[in-house]
């Protein structure tokens, strides 16, 4: 199976952390245009430590493990929420952050989590996106970066070495399709949406 770490964090977004989770961990192979019974992806939520987060709005997490014992993930997904944005966050989580590009094919940002990969050294001179309302914050502090703001997801790299950012709270289910569809095509990407009632146009 393909393996994907969500990042969770104190103070991450909870309709963040829990959307990719959702869409990925409910998808399986599909066989005659129907879910079949083997899973695609295996998700882990992944955290500094082995205890409990307490994300924005006061939902607790447990992780599955903790970033010392995450290694090479297919898939690395960083959610935002007020945590994204402080000035100084753990070392070890960029530290992680830092390494996930060097393994991961796709690592994705929902909404401000592009603020934690800023801190990585992870976007100068690539192309991204982030929640509409700090774009221009996102700009000024990471002044090598280009901040699309008219795109829902925004895609940088290489198939086998991909940036993907998203521009809102709710877009973490976009990022969640458009990875579907990197690894399964566009027909099981299409499904997974239609299982949520969900739009979803394929990310060039």
């Amino acid at each position: 199976m393909i393996s994907v770490h969500i990042l969770a964090y104190e103070d991450v977004d909870e309709l963040e952390l829990c959307s990719p989770f959702e869409v990925l961990t409910s998808c399986h192979r599909l066989i005659n245009g129907r879910w079949g019974d083997k899973p695609v992806f295996r998700v882990e939520v992944v955290s500094e430590h082995n205890a409990t987060v307490r994300c924005a709005h006061g939902m607790h997490v447990l992780p599955d493990k903790p970033m010392s014992q995450a290694f090479d993930a297919d898939v690395v997904i960083v959610p935002g929420g007020p945590g994204a944005r402080k000035e100084h966050p753990s070392k070890h989580l960029i530290e992680y952050l830092g390494k996930a590009f060097d393994s991961a094919r796709i690592v994705g940002a929902i909404s401000t989590g592009v603020f934690l990969l800023g801190k990585a050294g992870a976007i100068d001179n690539r192309r991204v996106t982030t929640h509409l309302a700090c774009c221009e914050e996102l700009a000024r502090a990471y002044p090598k970066t280009y901040v699309v703001q008219d795109h829902r997801i925004v895609s940088d790299g290489t198939e086998d070495s991909l940036l993907l950012t998203t521009c809102s709270i709710t877009s973490g289910l976009d990022l969640a399709l458009t990875i579907i569809d990197k690894y399964e095509g566009h027909e099981t990407a299409a499904l997974a949406a239609r299982r949520i009632g969900w739009s979803y146009s394929k990310v060039i």
